[in-house]
C-alpha cells in the first residue's frame, strides 16, 4: 500500500507530503496506481519548484518507495497562495485515487513539524 501522509498546520495550512510504499496493485511496470501516484507527485514537485519558484525542499529515498516535499519557511507572502492552491489540488488528486483503490492507497493528515525531509 502506498501512504500520503499530507503536512499540515493548526491552521489548515498545507506545508507538504510525503509518498511511501508501493501499492502493490501489480507488477513493477504495469502498476497503474504508482503509475498514477507517481505522476500526481512528480508534477506536484515540478510546478512548486519550476513555475511557482518556491522555497521548497524534497528528498527520495535509496530504494525509491519514498518521496518527501516540505515547503521552507519563511515562504514569501506572495508564494503561499499559489503552493496553497498547488497543494490542494495535489491532495484532491490523492484522495481521488484512494477512493478508487481504496487496498491500495491511504491519504492521511499529519500535525506539520518544521524540520528537514531527512528527519
Amino acid at each position: 500500500m502506498t501512504t500520503i501522509s499530507v503536512f499540515r498546520k493548526a491552521d489548515g495550512t498545507l506545508m507538504g507530503f510525503a509518498s511511501k510504499g508501493h501499492s502493490g496493485y501489480a507488477e513493477a511496470g504495469e502498476d497503474i496506481v504508482c503509475a498514477g501516484i507517481s505522476a500526481i507527485t512528480q508534477t506536484f514537485l515540478n510546478g512548486i519548484v519550476h513555475i511557482l519558484q518556491a522555497p521548497a525542499e524534497s528528498r527520495i529515498d535509496e530504494e525509491g518507495t519514498q518521496l518527501t516535499v516540505r515547503l521552507l519557511e519563511p515562504i514569501a507572502e506572495d508564494k503561499m497562495p499559489g503552493a496553497q492552491l498547488l497543494l490542494r489540488t495535489f491532495v484532491e488528486g490523492v484522495q481521488a485515487m484512494a477512493a478508487g483503490y481504496p487496498r491500495y492507497v491511504r491519504v492521511i493528515f499529519q500535525d506539520w513539524r518544521e524540520r528537514k525531509c531527512s528527519s
